[in-house]
């Protein structure tokens, strides 16, 4: 089996887990401390829907690089520890850190490396697929669980760039202190 193929196994499991999540374990994104519980239960629902014995799916795997260890959040594994798939995951968006990271894991130790932000107030999955000189965006429904490719960014560009959909919050915030500086300045002029 080629790599493409291979990663679209994959990706198609862990497709099929994050909507089996959203189905049946929809209670664990309202806990306090999701990570761990969101985190196992991914990793449970690839390993089932992989049904292979040639793959394990673990949770804080701890892999040695060259300068750092890496902890992908989830590993797709052999029986002999070579890693097929690494997964990263935040509540949030991922930081410049967090996907400079999981791209450098993905270069050091050539495995398919994806990673996701539940965006919790958002009607969607944020997907990041990592790739050796680009990053991919793409959007999962979480009504019908149809995929949209965003954009693909240089790895350059996506270092450089501010977080995907952050720019207009930003400006929002920006126009909202411009206006109270604005109507302090008038409350301040009133008392002559």
């Amino acid at each position: 089996m080629s790599d493409r193929e291979t990663e679209i196994i994959l990706f198609d499991a862990f497709s099929q887990a994050l909507k089996k999540l959203c189905r049946d374990d929809f209670v664990l994104f309202s806990t306090q401390k999701k990570k761990g519980p969101i985190t196992h239960r991914i990793a449970m629902y690839i390993e089932t829907g992989l049904d292979s014995r040639a793959y394990l799916c673990d949770t804080q795997f701890q892999i040695k690089g060259e300068k750092q260890t890496y902890t992908p959040d989830m590993i797709i594994h052999d029986r002999k520890g070579k890693a097929t798939m690494a997964i990263y995951w935040q509540d949030g968006y991922l930081s410049a850190k967090e996907k400079e990271e999981a791209r450098d894991f993905h270069r050091e130790k050539r495995c398919f490396t994806i990673a996701f932000s539940l965006l919790p107030d958002k009607d969607y999955f944020l997907i990041y697929r990592f790739a050796e000189n680009y990053t991919d965006y793409l959007h999962i429904s979480r009504e019908d669980f149809s995929e949209e490719v965003l954009r693909r960014c240089s790895s350059d560009e996506d270092i450089l760039s501010d977080q995907l959909l952050f720019k207009l919050e930003k400006k929002r915030i920006r126009k909202k202190k411009e206006e109270n500086s604005l109507s302090s300045a008038e409350d301040t002029a009133l008392p002559e």
